[in-house]
């Protein structure tokens, strides 16, 4: 499938749809994020498109993040992103809180040795964490394409969502992941799966949720910029839960 050919068809669509309800057609692009060469671009490292579609239809596990906005004033096409500090130097050190957290989430999620889930102390090694981040197979997409540097509330969003239901519900079910990890919002993003999108979606425990005939986990995490609890304490109990699953749906995942 030709990914970022439907993902600017679809962009397109949205666009349109904003003029109609007299909103800015300005859209964050996202999708399949980029596996390129990493370059300065005046102001981010980013990343060129390379083959990340091909990594994408050969991985064995298919990971898709959701996140509510891009709380900035300008969109742009976070499948460039890289995470990392901005310098034309293209330096190494990872942009904070956001992405490592998010990076460490992914991880853990996408690594199961023998169906084991790794510990913090295994996981958190910001190194590895970042080149996985950076290299791995990975789709991101953001609910409200709109971008807007005052953060919608919960409420704005689920009527944004709606306004949108059926290309934001094509565009998640587009990728076909394995795993949805839905981070924030509290709740909206798992509920609006359940209502679009997998209708047999059931809670398994705090933070896993799955459609036994999709063979697809959500999981509902915090923000990665929540700040109430501590790193190892959100990691450790997501990870809790996501091995219960495990433990308990041994079909999980689907073999290709």
């Amino acid at each position: 499938m030709d990914y970022h050919k439907k993902e600017e068809q679809l962009f397109e669509r949205w666009a349109q749809r904003a003029r109609k309800l007299h909103e800015s057609d300005e859209i964050t692009k996202d999708g399949l994020l980029y596996r390129g060469e990493m370059w300065f671009d005046g102001f981010n490292q980013v990343c060129r498109p390379a083959d990340e579609e091909q990594l994408w239809a050969d991985a064995g596990m298919r990971i898709l993040v959701m996140t509510k906005e891009l709380d900035e004033d300008d969109g742009w096409d976070i499948r460039a992103e890289s995470g990392r500090v901005p310098s034309p130097r293209l330096t190494n050190r990872t942009a904070q809180r956001f992405f490592p957290n998010m990076e460490l989430w992914i991880y853990g999620l996408m690594n199961i040795p023998d169906r084991k889930a790794m510990p913090f102390c295994r996981a958190d090694n910001a190194t590895r964490l970042q080149s996985f981040y950076e290299n791995a197979p990975i789709a991101r997409m953001v609910c409200k394409k709109q971008p807007d540097a005052k953060a919608a509330s919960n409420a704005v969003m689920q009527k944004y969502m709606e306004n949108y239901a059926d290309l934001l519900a094509e565009q998640i079910a587009m990728y076909r992941a394995d795993i949805i990890l839905c981070l924030g919002g509290q709740g909206i993003m798992v509920k609006f799966i359940q209502k679009h999108l997998l209708k047999d979606l059931q809670q398994v425990n705090e933070s896993c949720y799955y459609s036994d005939e999709a063979n697809v986990l959500v999981v509902k995490q915090y923000h990665p910029c929540y700040s109430v609890y501590g790193r190892k304490e959100m990691y450790t109990g997501m990870i809790h839960d996501y091995q219960a699953f495990l433990d308990a749906t041994p079909q999980f995942p689907a073999q290709r």
